[in-house]
């Protein structure tokens, strides 16, 4: 089975290491969308307020949620933020507080998670 195929926050890990977001300086994340892919799929910020843009450059509606990871399979996620739907073409913008810790980035729209529309972000503590 491919990593995809396991669903959102079941990733196989890469060797090397390249699978590790790195740290970063500002607070503003940028996502391309298109369909059943986000790219890039791991990113990381520095935890507080954050500007997530999405830019939608498939041909269907995407959007986005951060989510919780449940340490239980039982529980749901929680949701921290979610842009609003964008039609092909179309951008648009999120702010939030955010704690540090890991997440998972999702569509919410149909089943575009389970056919591969997911990443992780990491959030680190603030120096």
């Amino acid at each position: 089975r491919s990593p995809r195929a396991r669903g959102p926050g079941r990733r196989a890990r890469a060797g090397c290491g390249s699978s590790k977001p790195l740290p970063v300086l500002n607070d503003t994340i940028g996502l391309k969308l298109s369909e059943y892919q986000l790219r890039p799929e791991y990113v990381s910020a520095n935890a507080g307020e954050l500007r997530l843009i999405i830019r939608n450059q498939g041909i269907l509606t995407h959007n986005i949620a951060v989510e919780t990871i449940p340490k239980d399979p039982d529980d749901k996620a929680q949701v921290i933020a979610r842009t609003p739907t964008v039609h092909a073409g179309d951008r648009s913008e999120t702010r939030f507080d955010i704690r540090p810790g890991r997440y998972r980035l999702v569509c919410t729209i149909a089943n575009h998670s389970y056919l591969g529309m997911w990443g992780t972000l990491v959030v680190y503590p603030r120096k």
